[in-house]
């Protein structure tokens, strides 16, 4: 048994491969007779197939309720040549997932990040929550839930529990709310799917205010009596990747916006590069990368399969006009346009607490507020669903933050979910939908 099972990890393995180099190959060479890309489709069909009986029990709630979303939006069974082109569309998550792994393994092995890691450490428990809030909340924005792997590291061998649920806790607001601003995540590609490079741009360096409102509030919360001082303490900790992160960012947006390419697109196509030079530089750590890579890619799974189901049923809803999908608007006609930018973050934070999690919720929402029944600036429009990405995230026991989380740092997920995280989602729900409305006068 343990053969038969060893023997399909590495097929799966192999078809994600090949996967993850047909998605760059789609970028690259974007055109209808790209057989690289053809192949790759049905690859990363059969490594969906196969990483089913590997899912945690959330993961099989949360695929349950994508299949019976699905069947209810789908009028008519797609033909062969629609499921291709779905599967096209969703073949740059195949890439998306690894690329994050591979940046995750190189990122540990700059000194600098090092450094940090041994500057946190050191910090008084006064300065905890802020230091791995606002560390996390750097570090995420480019290596996403590779950060918590480096802050786990951080913590003293003999911690309490109470000492690791703070510290637990202040990763993940960290973490999911540079989702705000970063172009390194799922949900700006999800929000790109339904609107514009430039709004899309524009709603993501909003996000840059969000963050640090959030930030601001939610350690004076925390700790009352934080201090600009303590603070100063603690970004002295994020001196030495300063550069590095700016720079790293710098390069990704300049790709993008030359050669035209979504932030996603940009990410999966330069940073496999940039952590090329880096092994060319230092050749004793590219072996160590490379294994770290494929573990990651052999564990990461759930997320790949719900992000993909997700998104391919959100290519039909946005490229098909479904009945059911009209009636559901009609639903939601009674809301005020100045509230609608508070209800997406809102909504989408209420119900992944129940364990929806936010990559089903934001699809349906786009779908419906991007729609020709509601006037909204398409950048707030993002920027709302960026919110609700990290409320939902921060507070949902099906999020791959929390899951990843609990098991580093030695924290059951409920707690973790359920704590003062839960309530911390709902003020970034509210209070961001208040900003975006302030702004909306200035992008009237």
């Amino acid at each position: 048994m343990s053969y038969i099972n060893s023997t399909l990890s590495n097929i799966r393995l192999y078809l994600f491969i090949f996967s993850w180099f047909a998605s760059i190959a789609s970028i690259i060479w974007n055109n209808g007779n790209n057989i690289v890309t053809e192949i790759g489709i049905f690859t990363f069909a059969l490594f969906c197939i196969l990483t089913i009986p590997y899912l945690r029990l959330q993961s099989y709630l949360i695929v349950f309720f994508l299949l019976i979303l699905g069947f209810s939006i789908f009028e008519d069974i797609p033909s062969n040549k629609d499921l291709i082109l779905g599967g096209k569309f969703v073949l740059i998550f195949a890439g998306l997932i690894p690329t994050m792994s591979l940046v995750r393994s190189a990122a540990q092995k700059f000194e600098s990040i090092k450094t940090t890691q041994m500057s946190l450490a050191n910090l008084s428990s006064k300065e905890t929550a802020a230091g791995f809030q606002i560390t996390g909340h750097i570090f995420g924005g480019v290596i996403n839930t590779g950060v918590f792997s480096i802050l786990a590291a951080a913590i003293p061998p003999k911690s309490d529990q109470n000492y690791r649920k703070i510290a637990a806790e202040a990763s993940i607001r960290g973490m999911v709310s540079s989702a705000t601003w970063s172009p390194f995540f799922v949900a700006f590609a999800i929000g790109q799917v339904y609107i514009d490079t430039l709004n899309s741009w524009i709603g993501l360096s909003i996000g840059i205010i969000i963050s640090i409102v959030f930030i601001f509030f939610s350690i004076m919360i925390i700790n009352p009596n934080s201090n600009f001082k303590n603070l100063g303490l603690v970004l002295s900790c994020l001196t030495p990747v300063g550069v590095l992160l700016i720079s790293i960012i710098f390069i990704v947006l300049t790709i993008s916006i030359i050669f035209k390419l979504t932030a996603l697109s940009a990410v999966i196509t330069v940073m496999p590069v940039l952590v090329v030079i880096k092994c060319l530089f230092q050749p004793s750590i590219s072996n160590e990368i490379r294994k770290e890579t494929l573990l990651s890619m052999r564990k990461n799974i759930d997320d790949v399969l719900i992000i993909t189901l997700a998104m391919f049923i959100g290519y039909f809803v946005s490229n098909n006009n479904s009945e059911i999908l009209s009636n559901w608007s009609g639903y939601f006609l009674f809301i005020p346009e100045w509230f609608v930018l508070i209800f997406i973050p809102l909504s989408m934070a209420l119900v992944s607490m129940i364990g929806i999690h936010p990559v089903i919720s934001s699809t349906f929402l786009l779908s419906i507020f991007t729609g020709k029944d509601f006037n909204i600036n398409l950048a707030l429009i993002m920027q709302a669903h960026l919110i609700g990405w990290c409320a939902g995230t921060i507070s949902s026991v099906a999020s791959l933050s929390v899951l990843t989380s609990s098991a580093l740092f030695k924290v059951p997920t409920y707690k973790l979910a359920f704590g003062v995280n839960a309530l911390l989602a709902i003020l970034l729900s509210i209070l961001g939908g208040v900003i975006l409305n302030l702004l909306s006068f200035i992008f009237i």
